[in-house]
């Protein structure tokens, strides 16, 4: 035990005057009397209960004693342990499998009622911060002497779908002079933490080995384009040390309409992927569970959604209508990605003119300048070099093989899209925009070019078509929590999309070509002009549903908790002070 006041020790000198005081004994004065016999009732009872009163007068002195030691001792700060007394920033985990239950209780009730401890017993002098740490770290409180605002803080740390990232960790020396200044203890059961890493970082671990089977990953798809079966890709893991055999129910619909049941057995550790066929693609939510109690009840369900068949409506206006409307055609009757109309466009496809359409693919430029740009000369150099590697609109397109014969002089707007170019630096594929109008120019004569022949001229056309609308990213049915989905949108991220996760009543709008990182498990819906898709949420984390905690074990140093030990005694000091009283009163009583 330590002393962080010794010198109020000297206090105990009080004793002194507190024993003289007791046995101080004041000399009675003599008085005559008449009767002798009046008084010799009292001495004899004075004298029977003499000693009684020399055993009242002791205790009194030794309750007194007692709480003058006890104050004594809490005014010298004493502590149990080695406790360094630096400042202490306080980390809870709470990431998905902090939400695992052992003896009725979450983890996470756990962390936080250590971190309250912890609070408790710091000193006056001693400030706490109060942070969460799952994908990332999250302050909720500063450094401060507060135990109030450190109490609220940890209160105000709520359970997450997230996953544990060690890298997270990493962060916390970024603008941070010294680590070496205060302590960083963090509360959790390991998942994730990799003590090498992290090693200036204490662990307080909570938690045990735990029974758990969930999803490593999941998805649906439809089957080879057709809406009525679909297939189901699956991957279980268990930290059970048996294998498990339990039900896989597969319920479509928002009222969960069961589609297929069927039994799975779960060998421990990370089994092997599984696919079902599913009779019936229908569009919309889908749910894959596991029919078993377990430790961890959020990945034993998987929310997937296949998306609705939304077909780019293309118009065709050209004098070579034929061959134009075949590539439209070609992927209307495979894919039906593309739909060929002849109102009601989405996308125009024109040739050597530039409809009046807000979405346009055209093939070759006029000859007059116009919103996509100052129109020249032909040019000789027409060998095509990709500016934009990896652009969607030159998936699965051999650019070497195009020849761009015809090619002429541009100078585009300046804020046009240039996906590929000639040596000089001529645009022969660019995107440009005026306001509400969007279009693809690819600069070639496509009959001198016979470009109607060639291979790619489909593709090219299915994947600008898409691109124009927004939809060269496709929305997968599920995904894991912490990663980002691209959005569909026309106005390439300068559009509002609306997110509704679970139907919720409330929701909020972004901005942007991509959502992410997800932080909440759930059918995820986004909506903008362009259409209406969903997206499953899952925890689909290897480390979190076999409760892998690496082997990790505490290696927090000795620290103070729970109440101050110089607050208990206090209290007993009062206790004692208030007992004695409570003994005057009685002797004062009679």
């Amino acid at each position: 035990m330590t002393f962080l006041h010794p010198a109020y020790f000297l206090a105990l000198l009080g004793l002194i005057p507190l024993v003289a005081v007791y046995f101080l004994k004041v000399r009675p004065k003599r008085k005559a009397v008449t009767a002798l016999f009046l008084w010799q009732a009292i001495l004899d009872q004075k004298k029977n209960t003499a000693l009684f009163h020399r055993l009242r007068d002791l205790l009194s002195l030794l309750l007194m004693a007692l709480a003058l030691l006890a104050i004594v001792l809490a005014m010298t700060s004493p502590e149990v342990g080695s406790d360094q007394r630096k400042d202490l920033l306080l980390i809870v985990d709470n990431s998905a499998s902090m939400n695992a239950i052992e003896d009725d209780r979450a983890r996470l009730d756990r962390a936080r009622e250590i971190a309250s401890g912890i609070v408790r017993g710091l000193n006056t002098n001693q400030q706490a911060a109060i942070a969460a740490v799952s994908l990332d770290v999250q302050y909720r409180s500063h450094f401060t002497t507060s135990p109030k605002t450190l109490r609220d803080a940890i209160r105000s740390i709520e359970p997450s779908d997230c996953p544990f990232d060690p890298e997270a960790l990493q962060a916390l020396t970024v603008g941070i002079p010294s680590m070496s200044d205060f302590r960083t203890i963090l509360i959790s059961d390991g998942c994730g933490f990799v003590p090498d890493t992290n090693s200036p970082i204490e662990l307080i671990k909570v938690g045990s080995d735990q029974g758990n089977i969930g999803f490593l990953t999941c998805d649906l798809r439809r089957l080879d384009g057709l809406e009525t079966r679909a297939r189901l890709y699956y991957r279980l893991a268990s930290s059970f040390e048996e294998e498990v055999t339990t039900d896989l129910v597969i319920t479509y619909g928002p009222e969960n309409r069961i589609v297929k049941v069927m039994p799975v057995t779960i060998q421990p550790g990370i089994n092997d992927s599984e696919v079902v066929t599913l009779e019936g693609g229908e569009p919309g939510p889908w749910r894959a569970t596991l029919d078993l109690p377990d430790a961890l009840a959020r990945d034993n369900v998987a929310l997937l959604a296949l998306q609705p068949k939304l077909p780019v409506k293309v118009r065709v206006e050209s004098d070579h209508t034929f061959f134009l409307v075949n590539s439209v055609n070609a992927f209307a009757r495979t894919s039906g990605d593309l739909q060929h109309v002849e109102s009601g466009a989405d996308v125009v496809l024109a040739n050597g003119a530039v409809p009046q359409a807000q979405r346009a693919i055209l093939l070759g430029v006029p000859e007059e300048a116009g919103w996509w740009g100052q129109v020249g000369p032909e040019v000789d150099d027409v060998l095509a070099r990709i500016r934009i590697e990896d652009h969607p609109i030159l998936a699965d397109c051999d650019i070497d093989a195009m020849p761009f014969l015809g090619a002429r002089q541009i100078a585009p707007p300046a804020d046009s899209l240039i996906i590929a170019e000639t040596a000089a630096h001529v645009p022969l594929i660019y995107r440009v925009r005026q306001g509400q109008r969007s279009a693809l120019v690819i600069n070639m004569d496509p009959i001198e070019s016979e470009f109607f022949y060639s291979a790619w001229f489909p593709v090219l056309v299915y994947n600008g078509a898409r691109h124009l609308m927004g939809r060269q990213d496709s929305i997968p049915a599920a995904c894991a929590v912490g990663d980002s989905v691209p959005i569909p949108t026309s106005s390439y991220g300068a559009e509002a999309t609306k997110v509704t996760i679970d139907d919720a009543p409330e929701s909020f709008e972004l901005t942007g070509s991509a959502y992410g990182p997800i932080r909440r498990a759930g059918l995820h819906t986004l909506e903008n002009a362009s259409g209406r898709w969903s997206v499953g949420a899952n925890l689909f984390a290897a480390s979190e549903t076999l409760l892998d905690d690496h082997g990790a074990v505490d290696t927090s140093l000795p620290l103070n908790r729970g109440w101050p030990l110089s607050l208990i005694l206090a209290l007993i000091a009062a206790a004692l002070l208030l007992t004695e009283g409570v003994l005057y009163q009685r002797r004062k009583v009679g």
